[in-house]
């Protein structure tokens, strides 16, 4: 779209957007010189690029980059799948991605696709119109067809969240089975015995959920609960799900909880409830948000690296999309339990 331009050959009043030829008879310049200024400055003359320029500000015009992408076939779009922007992980992720394309000739435009686990190939057609010319998701695509149809367009794609040996194209991941290995295996340090998850429990979740029970294990121990909680979990559904929790599982000692929200809010709860945490009942969460460090009791977590998976992710990206190759197309980021005093029931433990 460009400026607005009163339309002579319509009713009074009637307005139009600007168009190049109308810059091209503001500077006295073909429509086809207007385009090679703006879009390749060096092939136009200094005195036509003011000529045109000057023209451009008088009118108003602004360059429609999709409609170019269009003509040339050139994109600059670059499309970006994400299951949900209310999440705090993958908001931070898309951040990193942004600041990774900063400075380049890229832009990012945003998909919103749910939770599903089985993500349809027409959701992804629905943006080929615009030609990306990269793309980008935060999760594994699981549907078969779909990464079929994917690896057809031939434009770079990075995959990211998951721990799988077989990409589309690229990877930047973490482990969800080493993130819920390690809680287990914290829990059995604790001496915790009654022990509950609440959570996702499909794709990523179903790996965290394994890698848990993994832990566990050496203790003797298995989850005695597992409360499946799907999608974008908010403070209050935590609150409800720990009333839940300790009614279906009377003497419940520790819950680990699939996100920090969920987990602050059986916190809250909790002390509404009269119930010492981590005295009486011991509280995790995953994910390692901001606030986990700084309430009361502060909120022993596993930290998952958002922003830095999501800018590796936008680098390596954009080193395709340059043309450069990329030796590793699989990254891994380290997840790491951070202990704190939510699940300290034994104060010589050691990690």
């Amino acid at each position: 779209m460009g400026g607005i331009l009163h339309d002579t050959n319509k009713p009074t009043g009637a307005v139009r957007p600007v168009r190049v030829e109308d810059v091209a008879r503001e500077a006295g310049v073909s429509p086809i010189t207007v385009s090679r200024a703006l879009s390749s400055p060096a092939k136009v003359r200094p005195e036509t690029r003011q000529r045109v320029a000057d023209a451009v500000a008088r009118t108003g015009y602004v360059v429609n980059s999709i409609a170019s992408t269009l003509r040339s076939g050139r994109s600059s779009i670059v499309t970006a799948f994400v299951a949900s922007l209310q999440n705090p992980h993958f908001a931070s992720a898309m951040q990193g991605t942004v600041d990774a394309f900063e400075g380049s000739r890229y832009h990012l435009m945003f998909a919103q696709t749910g939770y599903s686990e089985e993500l349809r190939a027409d959701v992804v057609e629905s943006v080929l119109p615009f030609r990306p010319a990269g793309i980008l998701f935060t999760g594994v695509v699981r549907n078969e067809d779909t990464r079929v149809a994917l690896k057809r367009l031939g434009v770079p794609v990075v995959e990211m969240w998951g721990d799988r040996p077989d990409p589309i194209d690229m990877l930047v991941g973490s482990s969800a089975f080493e993130g819920g290995r390690l809680m287990g295996e914290h829990f059995g340090r604790q001496g915790l015995r009654r022990i509950a998850y609440c959570g996702h429990t499909l794709d990523r979740g179903a790996e965290r959920l394994t890698g848990f029970r993994a832990g566990l294990g050496p203790f003797g121990l298995a989850p005695g609960l597992v409360l499946p909680y799907e999608g974008t979990r908010t403070f209050g559904e935590g609150m409800s799900a720990i009333d839940h929790i300790l009614a279906a599982l009377p003497g419940c000692d520790a819950i680990f909880f699939g996100t920090d929200l969920l987990a602050v809010g059986a916190l809250l709860r909790a002390r509404q409830l009269g119930i010492d945490v981590p005295g009486q009942l011991a509280v995790a969460g995953y994910g390692d948000l901001d606030f986990a460090e700084h309430i009361d009791p502060a909120l022993t977590s596993i930290r998952v690296s958002d922003y830095e998976m999501g800018r590796d992710a936008g680098a390596m990206l954009l080193k395709r999309l340059m043309g450069q190759r990329i030796e590793q197309p699989i990254v891994l980021l380290p997840v790491q339990l951070m202990a704190r005093v939510s699940t300290q029931r034994h104060a010589g433990a050691r990690e």
